[in-house]
C-alpha cells in the first residue's frame, strides 16, 4: 500500500521554452520524510514523466494524513 502526498512542481525540460505546472495528489510505495532532499522526490517524479531530474522543480511537497 502506498502513502499519499500532495505535490505541487514544475517541469520545464531543458531547452524549453515553456513550462507545465502540476498540483495534486501523488501516491508512492516509499516513503519520503526529512531524510529526503527535494531533489530525491523529483528524480521520481522525472523518472515518471519521462524527463531529466533537472526539469522538475518542487515547489511544495508535504505527506497527506
Amino acid at each position: 500500500m502506498g502513502i499519499k502526498y500532495y505535490t505541487h512542481f514544475i517541469a520545464q525540460p531543458d531547452g524549453a521554452a515553456e513550462h507545465s505546472e502540476y498540483r495534486g495528489i501523488v501516491e508512492l510505495l516509499g516513503r519520503f520524510d526529512a531524510r529526503h532532499s527535494d531533489r530525491d522526490i523529483a528524480r521520481v517524479l522525472a523518472r515518471s514523466f519521462d524527463l531529466e531530474e533537472s526539469a522538475i522543480q518542487i515547489l511544495q511537497w508535504q505527506r497527506l494524513h
